[in-house]
C-alpha cells in the first residue's frame, strides 16, 4: 500500500514535509527575497510614484502642525540645536507645501526634507538619550511615503545605521543591538507589506486591460496605447502599422458548434497570432471575433509581410478539427497627424475590402494591394 511521504514524516517529531521539501522551500524563499530586493533596487514596480505630491500634501500640513510643541519643548529647555534642525523641516515643508497648494511643482526635494529630519533626531539622541532615538521610526516611514522605493530604501538603511553607531557611542552599545533588530524588522515589515501591494497592484492592472477569455488586450488597453502612438507621432515620424483581423465566418462556428468551441478558436487563435508577434508587438480584442494588432517600427511592406504569414499560420493550424479556419486583415501605416480614429477606420476599411474580394486575404489601405491565398 503505498503512502503519503509528507504522513511518514510526520510521525517523526510531528513535522509533515521532509527535509529535501524543507530544503527546496527554504530555497524558494531565498529567491524570493532576492527577487523582491532586485525590484527595490532597480526601482520596478512602484504604484505609489505618482501619488507622492497628494501624500506628501497631507503628511506635510500635519507634521507642520505636529512638530511646533516639539520646536518649543526644545528651545525652552536649551537644546538650541534639536530646535533649530526641527524649524528648519518645518522651513523645508512649509515651502513645499505651499507649493503644492498652488498646483505647482515643490522647489524641494523631499529627500532635502528628510535630511534635516534625520539631523534633528540625531540631535535628540545625544541630548536626549533613547527618547531621540524612537524618531528613527516615524522618519523611515515617512521615507517610503515621500521618496520613490528606492531612494525610501536607501535612506532607511542610511537612518539605521547613523542611528545605531550614534546609540552605540552616546548611549550603550547593548542597546544599539536592540535598535539595530528592531529598525530592521521595521525596514522589512515595510518593505514585505509594500511588494504584497505591488503584486496587488500588477494583478488589478492585468485584469483591467486584459481580456478575460482570450489574455489578449482588450479595447480600454487599445485606446490608450493608440492615443499614446499618435502623440507621439505629432512629435516624431511615425513608422507603426495597424493589422484588424476578424475570423471568416465565425458566427457559423458558434451557430453549429456551439459558444465555447467558437470561445476555444478565439483562445487558439490568439496563441497562434502570438506566435508570430515580436515582443514589442501589442495584440487586442476589440470585438466578438475582431482584434488589432499593432506593429512597432514597421512600415508597409515589413507589416505586409508579417500579415500575410499570419494569415497562413492561421490557415494550416487546423484550430477547429477537420474544418479549416482562415481570417482576413486589413492593414493600415501610421501617418504623421493621423488621428486615432481615422487610423483605425482607415484599417477596418482595409478589412471591409478583404471581406468583400472573398476573404482569407490581406488588404492594405488606400493602396487596397493584394495579398491573395494561393
Amino acid at each position: 500500500m503505498s503512502r503519503n511521504p509528507g504522513y511518514l514524516w510526520s510521525g517523526l517529531g510531528g513535522e509533515t514535509d521532509p527535509p529535501c521539501l524543507k530544503t527546496i522551500k527554504c530555497k524558494d524563499t531565498t529567491m524570493q527575497l532576492f527577487d523582491w530586493l532586485r525590484k527595490i533596487l532597480e526601482n520596478r514596480n512602484d504604484p505609489f510614484a505618482s501619488y507622492i505630491a497628494r501624500v506628501v500634501l497631507p503628511v506635510g500640513i500635519a507634521a507642520l502642525i505636529l512638530l511646533i510643541p516639539f520646536a518649543i519643548n526644545n528651545f525652552l529647555k536649551g537644546r538650541i540645536g534639536v530646535g533649530i534642525a526641527i524649524v528648519l523641516v518645518q522651513l523645508l515643508l512649509l515651502v513645499d507645501v505651499l507649493a503644492l497648494r498652488r498646483g505647482r511643482k515643490p522647489p524641494f526635494h523631499y529627500g532635502l526634507v528628510v535630511v534635516p529630519m534625520i539631523v534633528a533626531m540625531l540631535a535628540a539622541v545625544f541630548n536626549q538619550g533613547i527618547l531621540g532615538a524612537l524618531w528613527g521610526y516615524p522618519i523611515v516611514l515617512i521615507c517610503y511615503f515621500v521618496l520613490s522605493r528606492r531612494v525610501a530604501f536607501l535612506f532607511s538603511l542610511v537612518i539605521m545605521a547613523v542611528l545605531t553607531i550614534a546609540i552605540a557611542i552616546w548611549i550603550e552599545p547593548a542597546l544599539a543591538v536592540r535598535i539595530f533588530a528592531t529598525m530592521l524588522l521595521t525596514i522589512a515589515i515595510i518593505n514585505i507589506v509594500l511588494n504584497l501591494i505591488d503584486e496587488l497592484h500588477d494583478a488589478l492592472v492585468q485584469q483591467a486591460i486584459t481580456d478575460p477569455l482570450t489574455s489578449a488586450f482588450n479595447r480600454r488597453h487599445m485606446n490608450q496605447s493608440i492615443e499614446l502612438i499618435v502623440e507621439q507621432g505629432r512629435r516624431h515620424p511615425p513608422n507603426n502599422t495597424l493589422l484588424m483581423l476578424d475570423i471568416d465566418h465565425f458566427k457559423q462556428v458558434n451557430d453549429c458548434l456551439g459558444h465555447d468551441v467558437g470561445d476555444d478558436l478565439l483562445r487558439r487563435l490568439v496563441q497562434t497570432i502570438k506566435g508570430r508577434m515580436r515582443k514589442v508587438d501589442l495584440l487586442f480584442r476589440i470585438g466578438g471575433e475582431e482584434f488589432i494588432l499593432l506593429l512597432f517600427d514597421a512600415d508597409v511592406t515589413q507589416a505586409a509581410v508579417a500579415a500575410d504569414d499570419i494569415r497562413r499560420r492561421v490557415e494550416a493550424a487546423e484550430l477547429l478539427p477537420g474544418q479549416p479556419v482562415t481570417i482576413s486583415i486589413g492593414l493600415c501605416a501610421q501617418r504623421a497627424g493621423q488621428a486615432a480614429d481615422e487610423w483605425i477606420k482607415l484599417a477596418d476599411t482595409a478589412l471591409y475590402q478583404a471581406k468583400q474580394r472573398g476573404r482569407n486575404r490581406v488588404e492594405i489601405a488606400e493602396h487596397l494591394t493584394e495579398y491573395n491565398h494561393l
